[in-house]
């Protein structure tokens, strides 16, 4: 039974690595400037599907790497730390985030060497070790995502003011106190910026007022999307190391902190559905093992059917004698236990099921938790 709960986790590994790669990454607007006074600024907007959490992951300083980091992902903290971040920023004053670009199609990625401790290590390594700009692109001009990087472009600052965007089509390389502003344009192929209406703005606002806080807030809500689809925003003042988080869950509380403090608090991950829990002084998640009640068939029968997220794909639920049965689209299924009359838990991990009923779609929801946080929301199929 355990081997087939680690197996529907993998399931969820495997539609997370299909969409959640940032080199499959979805639309972004990624801002780096410097200000007046010299400090650095870069932010970024993160645009998403719907119902899909997302989280803040923080790794200490170790005996094998120089830097202490955070980092950026989307359905679970395990998938900050690998191929699968959104992006990050150390304790060096290094950051980097992804725009989603057109395919680049004359680009092998096998031209370049493979990177010896595989794909997923290659955005750790930079973080961990690596305090430059100039660092990142010497990286890339040896090693290269055997597994893709052809369909987005990398942003990168570093806190002495040199910023870049790193692809499949090139490299740039700006310094002499100008700014970056990317969004889903290919920069190094030289396609036509004006093609995102987000560009403009942020370009705007900064030619007008200068990078502050107070312009890269100001960059972050006027360029979200409309409907709703941006995530989150982060932004970071990498000369004093202080970091402004908000989200679409609350986006007008503005969350301050610093890598130093992030760091401070050890190995730990934050929902941007619960930022204000970055501030306290201790996050943990005590596990208790639920326990097992019966329920009819009548209370069961209001769960089965077809479940849709657009990031996870079908979820179909389905009684069984133990409860209910849950199966994803790869046709991985696991037995469920119910623990109340709505809730049920899987037997041998730390993840919870709750169903609910979603009053603004009028249809039922399934809702899963993972140590306590949640994780993903999928909504019944139309029929």
């Amino acid at each position: 039974m355990k081997n087939q709960t680690i197996s529907i986790l993998k399931t969820i590994v495997f539609f997370s690595i299909l969409f959640c790669l940032p080199f499959s990454a979805v639309p972004c607007t990624i801002v780096s400037a410097i200000a007046a006074n010299g400090h650095v600024w870069n932010a970024n907007n993160e645009d998403g599907p719907f119902g899909i959490a997302n989280f803040i992951n923080v790794y200490p300083k170790s005996k094998d790497q120089k830097y202490g980091y955070y980092t950026l992902s989307y359905l679970s903290p395990k998938y900050g730390q690998g191929g699968q971040m959104q992006g990050g920023m150390n304790e060096a004053g290094l950051t980097f985030d992804f725009n989603a670009i057109p395919k680049v199609e004359d680009f092998d990625p096998k031209s370049k060497k493979v990177f010896p401790k595989g794909d997923n290590a290659i955005l750790p390594f930079i973080l961990a070790n690596f305090n430059s700009v100039e660092q990142v692109i010497d990286f890339f001009n040896t090693y290269w995502f055997q597994n893709g990087f052809t369909s987005a472009q990398m942003h990168v600052a570093d806190k002495q003011g040199n910023f870049a965007i790193i692809s499949a089509s090139g490299m740039k390389l700006v310094k002499n106190g100008n700014h970056l502003v990317s969004t889903n344009f290919d920069i190094c192929k030289k396609e036509e910026n004006t093609s995102c209406w987000r560009y403009p703005i942020a370009t705007a606002k900064l030619s007008k007022l200068g990078a502050s806080l107070s312009t890269m807030t100001a960059i972050c809500k006027e360029t979200a999307q409309k409907n709703g689809a941006t995530m989150y925003s982060n932004i970071q003042n990498l000369t004093t190391g202080d970091i402004w988080f908000f989200s679409k869950h609350d986006p007008d509380t503005l969350i301050k902190t610093n890598i130093n403090d992030l760091i401070s608090k050890g190995n730990v991950s934050y929902s941007f559905s619960d930022l204000k829990s970055i501030q306290a002084k201790d996050k943990k998640h005590i596990s208790s093992k639920p326990t097992e009640i019966p329920l009819n068939d009548t209370v069961l029968d209001n769960y089965i059917g077809i479940y849709k997220n657009g990031f996870i794909g079908n979820v179909m639920v389905k009684k069984n004698r133990k409860g209910l049965e849950i199966l994803f689209s790869d046709g991985m299924k696991l037995t469920v236990n119910p623990s109340a009359s709505d809730t049920f838990f899987f037997p041998f991990e730390d993840i919870v099921v709750r169903f609910s009923f979603d009053k603004e779609r009028d249809k039922m929801s399934i809702n899963f938790f993972e140590n306590g946080l949640w994780s993903f929301t999928a909504w019944e199929a139309s029929s």
